[in-house]
């Protein structure tokens, strides 16, 4: 190698270079590189795979069919506005809930929930929405930006569903010292 080593004619500061080829095999990395950057870019540009729209769809469709078999098989189906009612007339299921909300909940929203840290549960006014499901979707996920933990991995369904339940049934109920109004005035009823 030493005879092909080819010196360029300047120097800087004492210091020579080489006029060299590049070796061998940092070309065929880069004609490598080169031709997979070009078909990658046709795969994802030209359509040589599956729009991103029919696949989201097709996944969606694919996890409701997995969410629905597991529903199934636990006998834990989705409930929605007409169930989670009947369950607010259910005293035993209301006295769990208001059990659950003493023990997790009344530090933020208050024993009675007239409002601490959190908002007044009992008034006509709500800031995420005023229907059942609203409520529980909030019991759920949470509220991170304003310090509300979300529920659904330290409780179970069953015990939100009966939070829920409990506190669709405080509307009305006048605690004292109840904390200001905030939110939309909605009625629930």
């Amino acid at each position: 190698m030493a005879d092909e080593d080819k010196l360029l004619t300047h120097d800087y500061d004492g210091i020579q270079e080489y006029d060299n080829d590049l070796p061998r095999w940092w070309k065929n990395i880069f004609w490598v590189t080169t031709v997979f950057g070009l078909f990658y870019a046709g795969w994802v540009h030209l359509g040589f795979k599956e729009p991103q729209h029919a696949q989201l769809a097709r996944e969606l469709s694919e996890l409701d069919e997995q969410r629905a078999a597991i529903a199934s098989e636990t006998g834990n189906q989705e409930f929605g506005e007409a169930q989670m009612l009947a369950l607010t007339k259910d005293s035993e299921v209301v006295q769990k809930g208001k059990d659950i909300f003493a023990a997790k909940c009344a530090a933020c929203h208050g024993l009675n929930a007239e409002g601490l840290v959190g908002p007044n549960l009992t008034d006509e006014y709500w800031i995420h929405g005023a229907s059942i499901t609203d409520i529980l979707h909030i019991v759920r996920v949470g509220v991170p930006e304003k310090g509300m933990l979300s529920w659904e991995t330290m409780m179970s369904e069953d015990e939100i569903r009966q939070v829920v339940s409990y506190v669709w049934t405080l509307q009305g109920s006048n605690p004292a010292n109840p904390k200001a109004p905030e939110g939309q005035l909605s009625s629930k009823g």
